[in-house]
C-alpha cells in the first residue's frame, strides 16, 4: 500500500510542539492584559491560569489517547477547587450550575473507579461500573469540563466586547478546532516513518494461545463483530482482528478479539503491539472474513469458538450470538481439512476471571456426529478441534448435504432445522432387534407403524402382538390377518391356570389338564402360524390381539406359545422360512422384568425367561424383534440389552435414563427429558451414524387425525 497523508495519526513530537506553542500563547495573553504571567486576581486566574492552561495540558498531553475515569476524578476535583476561589464574587446561580456539573462528574467518576477496582467486580459492583463508565469518561474530559469553566469565567467577569475577551475566545476556539480539523495529523504527516492511514485505538495486554488477543481499548471505540481492526505483532506481521466481546477492567475498557489472516498488503507506520482502526472501504468483506475462518462456501454463519473442556466425543463452544442457539442445532467446524459436524445437546453459563474482573457468557455443549459422507451418513472422526476454532451454523437452517438417502433405507426423520435426513438400513438389520422407548404421546407408536409399513414393502412378514387394540384399525388398509386365539380359549386357559394355582397336594390333576389343553392350543397356534408363513405375498401382516391388559399368566402363556411355535418352524425350515419381524406393543406386559412387575412365582419367571430366550435365538433364523415400551424399568433387560438399535423419545424416570446412559452416553441422556414431541435420539446398527443423533420425525396431519 502506498504511503499517503495521514488523516488520523498524531506523532508524539507534534503534541509536544502544539503544547509548547499553546502555553506560550496563553501566557503571552495573560502578560499582555494583566501585566503578569500568573495573575493574582481570582477573576483573571480562573480564566487564564486554572482553566485555559488546563484545557491545553489535558487535551494535548494528559489525555491524548483517551480519558480514564481516574482522569475525570482529577479534572472534576481541580475544576471544583477553582470555582471555590471565586464563590463570593461570582453570579450565584451560574456558579451553582457549573459547580453542580463538576460535582456530578466527580461523584460518577469516583463510583466508577471504586466499583471497577479490586478482585471481585461482579454483581452490584459490575452493574455500577457499567452504568457510570460512559458518563464519567465523556463528561469528565479536560477539553469539555475546563471549557465550561472557561466560558463561565468569561460570562461572569469579563465584558463580552472587550479586546481581552475577544483574544481569549479566539485563542480558546483556535485550540479547540485544530483537533477535529486534522491540523496535528497534517503536521505529523511530514515526519518520515511515523505516518499511517490508521488511528491507534488500543494496545495489546496479552495473548491467549493460539489466537485470542486482549487489548486495552480507547473508550470511544465500538467493539462490534461487524468491524475489523488491524494489529501489528512484535515481529512486524500485521493481522486482521475480529472483535468478540469487551469488559471493564479496573478503570480501563478491555477488548477480546480473534486473530485472523495476515494482511496481504500491510499498512505503513504501525507500532508493534498496537491496534488500529481501518476505513470501511479497506476492510475485507464479510465473505472474506468467513473464508479466513474456514467457511469457504459463504453459506454458514459464525456462532462461537471452541473453549476448554472439549474432547473427541463432544466440544464446548462459547456462543457469539447467544439468542441464535437451540437444542438439537447442527453446527460444524474444521479439523485440518475435514468438516466435522456436531449437534447441540446441552448448554450452561460460565464465568471467566480476567485478573480483577469477570466475564460471564454461555457455553453450548455439542456432541460429535462426524464427517458427513455420501455412502455412510455420519462417520465418526478420531480427533478434536483446537482451542478457539470457529464453530459455524447455517442461518437458514439449511445445509447442502452430500448425503442422499439410499433407496432401500428407512427415513426416521431429519436433524432439526436442516435438510439432512436421518435414515438407516432397517430391513437389513431388523433381526438385530430394535427398541422404541418413550412416554405416551411422544410419537413412538407412530414410528412403529411406519417401520411396519416399511418392512412389509421390503417383503418381510410382520406379526404384531397388540394389547392396545389399535393395530387392526390403523393398519386395516394392509388387510391384516387375525392370528389371535378365540376369547373362549383364552378364558379356558385362564381358568385352568387358576385351577393349578389353587389346587391341593401339588395340583397334579390340574397340571395334567393344563398340559393337555396347552398341547391342543399349541397345535392350533402352529396351524395358524404355518398358514400365515406360507401365504402369498399379499398376506404379510398378522395381528395377535391379547385381551389381557395386565401382566397375568395367561398373557405370558399365550405369548410363549406363539413365539416357540414360530421359532420351531424357522428351525425346521432353515433357508425356506421367510423373514419375520415381531412387533411387541406395551412390551412390559408380555416381556416384563420379573423383579419389578410382581412376578413372584417360579412358573411366571420361567415363562419370562423362555420368552426372552426365544426372542434372542430368533436372530439366527431371520426373526427380528421391534419392542415398544414406555419405561425400561418394566421390560426384560435380557431383551433390551440385545436390541442393537435404540430409539428414545422423551422419558423422565431415573431407571430409564440410567439404562439409556449406557447406550447413548451422559450428554445425550441429559437431553432426553427436554425432547419435544416427535423428537428422538437414535443409535445403533439400524441408523446411518456412528454416534447417537437427535432427530425430528416430520409431523403428519393425517396421523394426527387418526
Amino acid at each position: 500500500m502506498a504511503e499517503q497523508v495521514n488523516t488520523q495519526y498524531v506523532a508524539p513530537w507534534t503534541r509536544v510542539l502544539i503544547l509548547l506553542m499553546a502555553m506560550i500563547s496563553a501566557l503571552s495573553i495573560s502578560y499582555y492584559y494583566t501585566g503578569s504571567i500568573f495573575p493574582n486576581d481570582p477573576k483573571q486566574s480562573l480564566v487564564l491560569q486554572n482553566t485555559l492552561l488546563l484545557v491545553v495540558l489535558g487535551s494535548a498531553l494528559l489525555e491524548h489517547h483517551f480519558t480514564k475515569p481516574a482522569d475525570s476524578v482529577v479534572n472534576a476535583l481541580m475544576g471544583g477547587i477553582t470555582l471555590l476561589s471565586v464563590y463570593s464574587i461570582a453570579p450565584r446561580e451560574a456558579w451553582w450550575v457549573v459547580f453542580s456539573y463538576c460535582s456530578f462528574v466527580f461523584v460518577v467518576s469516583i463510583a466508577c473507579v471504586v466499583s471497577s477496582s479490586g478482585k471481585d467486580t461482579s454483581g452490584l459492583k459490575r452493574t455500577v461500573s457499567d452504568i457510570t463508565y460512559r458518563p464519567s469518561v465523556l463528561l469528565g474530559r479536560a477539553k469539555l469540563l475546563y471549557s465550561i469553566i472557561f466560558l463561565f469565567g468569561l460570562y461572569a467577569f469579563f465584558e463580552i466586547q472587550s479586546p481581552q475577551t475577544i483574544a481569549l475566545v479566539l485563542f480558546w476556539g483556535l485550540f479547540i478546532v485544530i483537533w477535529p480539523l486534522g491540523v496535528p495529523q497534517f503536521i505529523s504527516s511530514f515526519s518520515k516513518g511515523d505516518s499511517t492511514l490508521l488511528d491507534k485505538c488500543g494496545e495489546l495486554i496479552r495473548t491467549d494461545t493460539p489466537n485470542l488477543l486482549r487489548f486495552k481499548l480507547d473508550p470511544e471505540i465500538e467493539w462490534k463483530n461487524d468491524i475489523l481492526y488491524a494489529y501489528q505483532k512484535a515481529n512486524g506481521i500485521q493481522e486482521w482482528v475480529l472483535p468478540l466481546y469487551s469488559h471493564m477492567q479496573n478503570d480501563c475498557l478491555v477488548g477480546t478479539g480473534l486473530s485472523l489472516a495476515p494482511l496481504q498488503t500491510p499498512f505503513t507506520g504501525l507500532g508493534k503491539g498496537r491496534l488500529y482502526k481501518v476505513e470501511k472501504e479497506l476492510m475485507p468483506t464479510s465473505e472474506d472474513v468467513l473464508s479466513f475462518l474456514g467457511e469457504a462456501g459463504g453459506q454458514s454463519r459464525l456462532i462461537g469458538f471452541v473453549v476448554e473442556g472439549s474432547c473427541i466425543s463432544e466440544i464446548n463452544f462459547e456462543l457469539w450470538e447467544e439468542e441464535s442457539c437451540f437444542d438439537g442445532m447442527l453446527v460444524w467446524c474444521r479439523v485440518g481439512n475435514e468438516v466435522i459436524y456436531y449437534q447441540v445437546t446441552n448448554g450452561r453459563t460460565h464465568e471467566e476471571s480476567l485478573e480483577t474482573d469477570r466475564h460471564g457468557y454461555q457455553i453450548a455443549v455439542a456432541s460429535q456426529l462426524g464427517i458427513l459422507s455420501e455412502e455412510r451418513g455420519f462417520k465418526q472422526f478420531d480427533w478434536l478441534p483446537s482451542m478457539n476454532t470457529p464453530v459455524f451454523s447455517v442461518a437458514s437452517g439449511e445445509v447442502d448435504s452430500p448425503y442422499a438417502v439410499p433407496v432401500n433405507d428407512f427415513q426416521y426423520g431429519s436433524i432439526p432445522h436442516s435438510n439432512i435426513s436421518v435414515s438407516g438400513p432397517f430391513t437389513k438389520t431388523f433381526n438385530h432387534h430394535t427398541a422404541i422407548l418413550g412416554v405416551t404421546g411422544s410419537g413412538k407408536t407412530e414410528l412403529g407403524f411406519e417401520l411396519i409399513r416399511h418392512s412389509l414393502s421390503s417383503g418381510i412378514k410382520v406379526i404384531c402382538i397388540d394389547l392396545t387394540s389399535q393395530y387392526k384399525g390403523r393398519l386395516s388398509d394392509l388387510a391384516p390377518e387375525d392370528l389371535s386365539i378365540s376369547h373362549e380359549l383364552a378364558t379356558e386357559l385362564s381358568d385352568k391356570l387358576f385351577d393349578v394355582d389353587t389346587g391341593q397336594y401339588g395340583a397334579g390333576a390340574e397340571k395334567r389338564a393344563l398340559g393337555t389343553f396347552a398341547e391342543e392350543l399349541r397345535g392350533d397356534i402352529k396351524t395358524k402360524l404355518q398358514g400365515f408363513l406360507l401365504s402369498s405375498d399379499d398376506k404379510n401382516l398378522g395381528i395377535i390381539q391379547l385381551e389381557e391388559i395386565s401382566n397375568s399368566k395367561a398373557t405370558l402363556w399365550i405369548t410363549e406359545l406363539y413365539l416357540s411355535c414360530l421359532l420351531n418352524y424357522a428351525r425346521s425350515h432353515i433357508g425356506d422360512s421367510p423373514e419375520v419381524l415381531i412387533v411387541v406393543e406395551e412390551a412390559h406386559t408380555v416381556m416384563p422384568e420379573p423383579s419389578t412387575m410382581g412376578l413372584g412365582d417360579f412358573d411366571s419367571k420361567g415363562l419370562v425367561g423362555k420368552i426372552s430366550q426365544i426372542a434372542l435365538q430368533g436372530r439366527k433364523y431371520n426373526i427380528g424383534l421391534l419392542v415398544l415400551a414406555q419405561r425400561t424399568a418394566t421390560v426384560s433387560k435380557s431383551i433390551l440389552t440385545q436390541c442393537n438399535t435404540i430409539i428414545s423419545f422423551a422419558s423422565y424416570d431415573d431407571t430409564s435414563l440410567g439404562f439409556l446412559k449406557n447406550i447413548f452416553g451422559e450428554t445425550h441422556v441429559k437431553a432426553i427429558p427436554n425432547l419435544k414431541p416427535l423428537q428422538a435420539i437414535a443409535f445403533g446398527k439400524g441408523v446411518r451414524s456412528d454416534r447417537p443423533i437427535l432427530l425430528e420425525v416430520p409431523y403428519d396431519e393425517r396421523k394426527a387425525n387418526e
